[in-house]
């Protein structure tokens, strides 16, 4: 082959390994994220009352004989402390140049909290018996604490120790190229875009969470919370396992979008940084609130087709 010929063909061949990339339909991408759009305050004074519909609770046994307290009479709390992220990670499937919108992303995260969630119960009395006046005043007692937590039950929920939350994160996004340079292999892309997004969750520890579990579980009209807060009790365990089995019906919203991508030249890899500003239309959780409204990050690798 002359050398003429040789040269025409290596031209060709690099300029079709270097449009590959340029010109890809398709790409999927993994990412370690950074959700900063979940927060929870730390529950204050007593906690979140619970109003137990079917317990009673005799006072004799800490030192005020002949009073019993029943349903939403009785001091008992719930309590959440030291909310903290563990990891966010995920993936997204891009068909890349579209007419009109340039790109259509579906993505993925999938993000783990924690925190120390308890019960709070009287288990003393904190002045003389000759002066209480009202058995059901919450000022009257010294409290003990249950802890509700997967060490203290020892179960297992990906890794953690403490009582855990869970939120699976789907998006559905339109993207338009702001900047794509250098000329046609486009190693730099800079795009924005809006879209919807669906949040499944697992439930927070709540006084209703409790009580729904307490009644599901109750053998009897009414249980001493006595048997409630002993050591390994089957129906605490019960609430915990019902924060882990599931994640519930999706709360909806809507995210803005802002990304960068860098294309490797030759081969069709790019990394990638996503900024995603979320808007959820409802409260992430029914009964506590833990915001929803923020900035989710995510830094991954792309692969085009």
């Amino acid at each position: 082959m002359p050398r003429y010929s040789k040269i025409c063909l290596c031209a060709a061949v690099l300029f079709l390994m270097l449009s590959v990339p340029a010109f890809a339909l398709v790409g999927i991408g993994v990412h370690y994220g950074l959700d900063y759009t979940l927060s929870m305050k730390n529950t204050t004074g007593y906690g979140d009352h619970v109003s137990f519909d079917s317990l009673k609770m005799d006072l004799a046994p800490i030192g005020l004989a002949g009073s019993v307290l029943l349903g939403k009479n009785i001091p008992a709390y719930v309590c959440r402390s030291g909310w903290k992220s563990d990891f966010t990670f995920g993936g997204k499937l891009y068909i890349d140049i579209i007419p009109i919108i340039d790109a259509l992303e579906v993505s993925a995260d999938f993000g783990v909290w924690e925190y120390n969630g308890s019960i709070k119960y009287p288990n003393g009395l904190s002045k003389p018996v000759t002066q209480i006046t009202d058995p059901a005043d919450p000022a009257n007692f010294t409290y003990g604490e249950e802890k509700l937590t997967l060490d203290q039950f020892g179960l297992s929920y990906l890794g953690l120790k403490n009582t855990p939350y869970a939120k699976l994160q789907l998006d559905a996004t339109v993207r338009k190229y702001l900047v794509r340079f250098p000329g046609m292999l486009k190693v730099f892309n800079l795009y924005a875009g809006a879209g919807l997004s669906a949040h499944f969750a697992t439930p927070v520890l709540s006084n209703h969470l409790v009580q729904d579990v307490i009644n599901e579980n109750a053998s009897s009209s009414q249980m001493d919370l006595s048997t409630l807060v002993a050591p390994n009790n089957p129906i605490m365990k019960g609430v915990v396992n019902k924060i882990i089995e599931g994640l519930t019906q999706p709360t909806i919203g809507a995210h803005i979008d802002l990304g960068v991508m860098v294309k490797i030249p030759i081969i069709p890899i790019g990394v990638y940084v996503d900024g995603k500003f979320m808007i959820p239309f409802a409260q992430m959780d029914k009964y506590v609130d833990i915001g929803g409204m923020g900035i989710l990050l995510n830094t991954g690798i792309a692969l085009s087709f």
